[in-house]
């Protein structure tokens, strides 16, 4: 099997969200879409569990997707929380982490309520870096392909 090509690795010390005693693996991100940005960086929750990648409603709204012309959320997703809509954004939304910028799709799940602005899952971040998890540490680290940034 061919071996490959890893850069550098990016120590990333865990982070709180919300409850201070739990640590979460948080990767600060940059999002564009036809030159809409935000000022500053997104937190975004690193999950493996997570086969697709996700953005928070106001986010893709924010970035200037109409969720209202892609119809009616479609049914069938399963998470943590319980089954949910969702719809798939019908264009690559640019993600900048740090200094290395990737295109990926998102799926948009239909629950304002959902705590994450952003969820890079296997679909993504996966595909581009290797991710060596040492939560005793206090830290993960991302190592980006060479062969595709």
């Amino acid at each position: 099997m061919k071996k490959t090509p890893l850069q550098t690795p990016i120590k990333v010390w865990y982070k709180t969200h919300g409850d201070p005693k739990i640590l979460w693996p948080i990767l600060d991100i940059k999002l564009e879409h036809n030159g809409i940005s935000f000022p500053q960086p997104l937190r975004s929750l690193v999950d493996s569990g997570a086969s697709h990648s996700i953005l928070h409603p106001v986010i893709a709204e924010a970035l200037g997707f109409d969720l209202k012309k892609l119809g009616t959320p479609k049914s069938g997703g399963v998470s943590v929380s319980g089954n949910y809509a969702s719809w798939i954004l019908p264009k690559s939304i640019d993600v900048d982490i740090y200094g290395h910028t990737f295109s990926f799709k998102f799926t948009v799940i239909d629950n304002p309520q959902l705590i994450w602005g952003c969820i890079l899952g296997e679909d993504t971040i996966f595909q581009v870096a290797r991710l060596d998890f040492s939560k005793f540490k206090g830290y993960f680290e991302v190592r980006f392909r060479a062969d595709v940034n």
